[in-house]
């Protein structure tokens, strides 16, 4: 929920401007994922679903989220959050190595902008590897949304030396990084990765993090989760602080963290 309404909010504010937008997704996934069918994951029950029954009014940023989600049946992913927003001369790049999830994600697309659509794009590449390709875009303006599994140790050196070399290729880009907060790490590196990750540039930058449990009660798992956002918009800093504690307390009282710099 923090990831994918940030992102819709970052979104939002970019398409204020009339020049053309590139989006990148480099870990895009199937785009369209059911919540009602026999087959779902039913993890979503404790997040959306809690957030669908609160009867507190929730932020701008988190009604605007639920705006976007629609119904109950269905939960829209990253491409398809960017492809919602898309105006004219604006192009999407979705990057998918799976090939049933690059299919899907190719489905989910084609119901909301039809077949062949400009400016839509899925590759199955390599994400990280290919931003080289796309950076700097015409217009120079782009968001980039990176949100790995971070399953396999070779991500944690591979992942962020391709974000930096992206930064420096384009350093005015909003990049958002997700990562999830793990009881037992898996790099094995000097740092941590969200300091990893927050260290990659010295531009203005933010780091918020949620938590629905503690290390202690997670000791196997995940206990939350966090973004590194480059060259957010400004008025990104406002609505974190009114959604993280909102989405903390929702969530059974959670806690959260948010810094900013530059």
């Amino acid at each position: 929920m923090l990831k994918h309404s940030l992102l819709h909010f970052c979104l939002s504010y970019l398409k204020k401007k009339e020049k053309p937008l590139l989006c990148v997704d480099t870990h895009a996934g199937a785009g369209l994922y059911d919540l009602a069918g026999t087959g779902a994951n039913r993890e979503w029950e404790k997040g959306l679903g809690l957030l669908l029954q609160s009867r507190e009014a929730p932020p701008v940023m988190i009604a605007a989220y639920v705006r976007l989600c629609g119904d109950r049946h269905s939960y829209p992913g990253s491409p398809l959050i960017m492809a919602k927003g898309l105006k004219k001369g604006d192009r999407l790049v979705c990057f998918e190595l799976h090939p049933r999830e690059a299919e899907s994600l190719k489905s989910s697309l084609a119901e909301i902008h039809g077949t062949g659509k400009p400016g839509i794009e899925v590759r199955r590449e390599d994400g990280p590897a290919g931003l080289k390709s796309l950076l700097p875009p015409p217009s120079r303006r782009a968001l980039v949304h990176i949100d790995p599994s971070w399953e396999e140790q070779s991500e944690y050196e591979s992942i962020p030396r391709a974000i930096q070399s992206a930064l420096k290729r384009f350093p005015e880009g909003t990049f958002i990084i997700w990562y999830p907060l793990l009881a037992l790490p898996k790099e094995k590196t000097a740092a941590p990765l969200p300091d990893t990750l927050f260290a990659l540039s010295d531009s203005k930058r933010c780091r918020a993090e949620l938590c629905t449990g503690t290390a202690e009660s997670s000791p196997r798992g995940m206990y939350g989760s966090g973004l590194v956002v480059f060259n957010p918009p400004w008025t990104l800093r406002a609505a974190l602080e009114e959604t993280l504690p909102y989405l903390a307390g929702v969530l059974g009282q959670g806690e959260w963290r948010l810094e900013w710099e530059g």
